[in-house]
């Protein structure tokens, strides 16, 4: 069911997915082959070519009668074999499955019909079409070609499909909204990924270097000199989870990594002469304690719209001798009692905080409230006991760029060795996407998730 027919059995979970390669185990490559596919998508990448246009050439290089090869696809594709279970249970449970794909509507269709049988008619496909060349039909030789569902550069810009959604529920915000998943494996799923509220990337696939921060690229990226005339590297939009492998920028004066997914600013290799960062709509919630000794002389901060949750999060800002500009704007931390002066009186080279010039009364109102660092009032050192827990599971792979938890906080938990054995065991036993949210929802929220005993932990 298309939208906003897909949204009348108020469904929890909406699930869109790609389909070469994410649901089925391979690319069906046609016309190029495996190889020149992902060349193709390498050029892409590095702006040689847009991926509409590496397409329809992959694509115009076929000469099969359409029939042909569907018939071919449908005795060489296999199934992802975890998919037909998914696609069960999602229909137990009204989980709306929806395939957006810059294949061809017609080949996905009956692929899906051949794998799964008649009940994957239930699956919405939004693609690509085929239409007949001029006098000439499919079934003959030559005689298809694509019909792009957009003007796109994609062909078919998947994120156009998914945008009503969340436009539907900002504009209704007392009404309950579904999380949005989205899978995938490639190129023409970018747009889509920063449209859903979980991401996963099936691993191994497609292009190297998809939703990682690689050497290829960073080297790929484009660096140029912004209006302040400094040497900036853009790195917005790549869904990057984690820095790394930066030593290949050589030296920049400022880094933009905003619309990213990174949960910590940590691993900068010494760049004395970095001094911006940009880091505004990622999944910011701590900052590495020594990274002033890798960016020694940085000026300007901004977390805009990130999860920094306590007040002692900030405390490693305070070795940093050089930062004037700092915004945070956005972040759960914000909203804590007394959250401008602690950040006034803990980062004292601060001159502008969230776009406002700190006046000369508030450094002394801080300076009141919170005594000096030699001699911190009781209110400081309550304050500075208190920092975000933290929990990693280990192996996690999906990615929540816009806050998937119901609470809004995204706290991260401190466990013990026998409390991690034991939420990892719960998990890997959940019976059900829903059970794995809500253990999710639990350690997010800084609760130690109920279930599996502790004897059931001994070994």
């Amino acid at each position: 069911m298309p939208y906003p027919q897909t949204l009348e059995e108020t469904p929890k979970i909406i699930f869109f997915t790609d389909f070469d390669g994410t649901i089925t185990l391979k690319d069906n490559n046609l016309g190029f082959g495996e190889k020149l596919r992902k060349q193709g998508n390498v050029d892409t990448l590095n702006n040689k070519v847009t991926f509409r246009d590496s397409f329809w050439e992959m694509m115009e290089s076929v000469k099969t009668p359409f029939p042909e090869c569907i018939h071919l696809l449908c005795e060489n594709i296999k199934l992802d074999p975890y998919f037909k279970d998914f696609y069960q249970w999602s229909r137990i449970n009204k989980v709306p499955v929806i395939v957006l794909s810059s294949g061809m509507t017609p080949i996905i269709r009956s692929l899906l019909v051949h794998l799964l049988g008649p009940e994957a008619n239930d699956i919405e496909i939004v693609s690509n079409e085929v239409v007949d060349k001029p006098g000439k039909t499919k079934d003959q030789e030559d005689g298809w070609q694509l019909k792009y569902h957009d003007d796109s550069g994609f062909g078919h810009d998947k994120s156009l499909t998914i945008r009503p959604y969340a436009e539907h529920f900002a504009a209704r915000p007392n009404e309950p909204r579904p999380t949005m998943l989205y899978a995938g494996d490639g190129v023409s799923d970018l747009s889509a990924a920063r449209e859903t509220d979980l991401l996963f990337a099936k691993k191994g696939h497609d292009v190297p270097g998809v939703m990682r921060l690689t050497a290829e690229l960073i080297q790929s990226s484009l660096s140029y000199l912004n209006p302040l005339k400094e040497r900036e590297l853009d790195l917005r939009g790549h869904k990057i989870p984690t820095i790394e492998n930066l030593g290949v920028a050589k030296d920049q004066d400022a880094i933009d990594f905003t619309d990213n997914d990174i949960a910590s600013i940590s691993n900068f290799p010494l760049s004395p002469r970095l001094h911006t960062l940009l880091l505004a709509r990622n999944r910011v919630t701590s900052i590495q304690a020594t990274l002033a000794n890798s960016i020694p002389n940085l000026t300007t901060l901004v977390l805009t719209s990130n999860n920094v949750a306590e007040l002692a999060d900030l405390d490693p800002l305070r070795n940093f001798p050089r930062l004037t500009h700092l915004s945070l704007l956005e972040n759960p931390v914000t909203r804590k009692e007394h959250y401008r002066d602690w950040v006034i009186w803990r980062c004292p080279t601060i001159r502008f905080l969230d776009y406002q010039k700190v006046k000369d009364v508030e450094r002394e109102r801080a300076k009141e409230l919170f005594g000096t660092v030699k001699e911190p009032s009781a209110l400081a050192s309550k304050i500075m006991g208190i920092k975000s827990r933290t929990f990693d599971i280990p192996g996690a792979s999906a990615s929540t760029p816009n806050g998937v938890q119901a609470s809004g906080k995204d706290y991260r938990v401190k466990l013990t060795e026998k409390e991690k054995k034991r939420v990892e065991a719960l998990i890997r036993n959940a019976k059900s996407l829903q059970e794995i949210t809500r253990l999710e929802k639990e350690i997010n929220e800084g609760k130690i998730p109920s279930g599996g005993g502790d004897d059931e932990m001994e070994e």
